[in-house]
């Protein structure tokens, strides 16, 4: 079993999860990259050291899929110490810049969310959990959205995403109960309007104005995964945070 702490961050192949990828590799850590898009998570693996590197073009909707990341990543570096979840999805489709109305929300469109943001989650994680379970030692950081200082807010016109972030705070909060006991760490972030290819292609920027950087987040990431396991961190303005 390798030595090297070991990581895999779904979405890696852009964004939150690529700077997360090659923040975690200049901590030493082996990176399994997931994407969808095989182009992209070459071009992140080539961002990062020649050792200790492993892509898998996978969807985190599909639970044969999930299965197969964890296999692969155990053949591969015979342990799994992390998973960042920050696969996500804004909207069905770039063409279309004005968001819909809930009324004329198509359903398409609502499941497509949810099954990223949410189930994605929920598969990604629970692929894991049963080798964590078995090693009595893990971390499982979950990507959120943007909170106010008194906690999540939904969003007029963003619907399906806004149930499916509030819908990872009750998972991430049930699960890190749940093992706790078997030393797994499970938190979810709330790293407010980051600026990354999924906002770029809204409105948000203009409605809001500045944004954070990527290399901010997964800096937050690496702090989180760095900390002893017995640390227990409470943050509830800047970046709050959800931990057993």
């Amino acid at each position: 079993m390798s030595q090297k702490k070991i990581a895999i961050v779904t979405g890696g192949s852009s964004g939150i999860g690529k700077a997360t990828c090659i923040a975690l590799a200049k901590e030493n850590y082996g990176i399994v990259v997931v994407g969808t898009n095989l182009q992209r998570i070459n071009e992140t693996l080539e961002l990062l050291p020649t050792s200790g590197r492993l892509g898998l073009a996978l969807d985190v909707t599909q639970e044969q899929a999930m299965a197969t990341m964890a296999t692969k990543t155990i053949d591969y570096f015979g342990r799994i110490d992390l998973l960042v979840a920050s696969a996500g999805l804004g909207k069905l489709t770039s063409e279309r810049l004005v968001p819909y109305p809930t009324a004329s929300l198509p359903y398409d469109e609502w499941k497509a969310i949810l099954d990223v943001n949410l189930t994605g989650i929920f598969l990604s994680n629970r692929a894991v959990l049963p080798i964590m379970i078995e090693q009595n030692l893990g971390h499982i950081i979950n990507i959120c959205s943007a909170s106010t200082r008194h906690g999540l807010r939904g969003e007029p016109y963003a619907p399906a995403y806004c149930a499916s972030k509030f819908g990872v705070v009750g998972f991430t909060e049930s699960l890190a109960q749940e093992v706790g006991s078997y030393g797994i760490r499970v938190q979810a972030i709330f790293p407010g309007l980051v600026q990354t290819p999924m906002i770029a292609q809204t409105a948000l920027v203009r409605r809001y104005g500045g944004v954070m950087n990527v290399d901010d987040v997964a800096e937050t990431i690496i702090y989180l995964a760095t900390q002893p396991i017995d640390t227990t961190i409470i943050h509830p303005h800047l970046i709050p945070f959800i931990q057993h």
